[in-house]
């Protein structure tokens, strides 16, 4: 009776090795085990495959750290690289959020002229005490824009169709809010609507607040440009041709031009509805 063991093929009734090691294959060829199970170690040594206990135990490392490589590369993705440049793209905005309010601060005690944003850290960055802490924040501000760049160059290869529709760094936010595009494609457009605003839906299941008209997807022009009345209209329709434009962008449907103009359309008519009724 022969065994597959993570070291070779191994005749029991004599303990040869009619094959060589498996410790350059695929982790997928180690599935034929007898119940109950031998003596792994017993066998590589009876089939003269180590001569001690510390060379098994040397291979038995490295066997398993190559097959762990294995598994980590095959899942190093372009997809898998979006999602960590866009938490990255994150934590860079919380980072200078954080230190920009820090900078704000100390500027205080120095001047009451009240300056935000980048115009403070430029006007800072040769100050002798707070040089150091304005430099570093606009290193990050420019480290951030890089990352921006490269997500939108990556999103738009990605995910054209929702790229179209949403803008490469909404689309990028919204697959990584749901944990690839292809998550995202499975996704009904409700819930694509209210992704983002979870907290506020579980409150609505609970009775304790309204439902929420919109999650992540507010940050769309389409819906921060709409009246207050009609933005939950506008979320829903937009929802509706995100989710469309996901399932043609896993499916490598390529880009359509048609769901902007639909979009477009329906937009309008909704605009318009919500005149007419202001009027009455």
């Amino acid at each position: 009776m022969e065994l597959l063991a993570w070291f070779g093929r191994v005749d029991l009734s004599d303990g040869c090795m009619p094959t060589g090691a498996l410790a350059d294959r695929g982790s997928s060829d180690l599935e034929a085990f007898p119940v109950p199970q031998p003596d792994m170690r017993a066998l590589a040594k009876k089939s003269n495959f180590v001569a001690d206990d510390r060379e098994y135990n040397r291979l038995l490392r490295e066997t398993a750290l190559a097959m762990v490589r294995r598994s980590i590369l095959s899942g190093s993705t372009v997809e898998e690289d979006l999602l960590q440049a866009m938490q990255a793209l994150d934590s860079f905005s919380q980072s200078i959020n954080l230190l920009d309010e820090k900078l704000y601060e100390w500027s205080r005690l120095h001047s009451q002229q009240i300056i935000h944003g980048k115009d403070l850290a430029e006007g800072l960055k040769e100050d002798e005490n707070m040089g150091i802490l304005a430099r570093a924040i606009l290193s990050l501000r420019d480290s951030r824009s890089e990352t921006e760049a490269d997500v939108s160059t990556t999103v738009r290869a990605l995910a054209p169709n929702l790229s179209a529709l949403a803008g490469t760094i909404l689309a990028a936010r919204l697959i990584s809010r749901a944990g690839g595009l292809r998550y995202l494609a499975k996704m009904p457009s409700s819930r694509l609507q209210v992704m983002g605003a979870e907290k506020s839906l579980f409150k609505h299941l609970k009775g304790q607040a309204p439902s929420p008209k919109h999650g992540i997807i507010f940050r769309h022009p389409a819906v921060t440009g709409s009246a207050r009345m009609l933005r939950g209209r506008v979320a829903r329709t937009l929802a509706a041709k995100l989710a469309i434009a996901a399932r043609l962008d896993q499916f490598g449907a390529g880009l359509s031009p048609d769901l902007q103009t639909s979009l477009d359309s329906r937009l309008r008519e909704i605009k318009r509805k919500g005149r007419n009724k202001r009027r009455k």
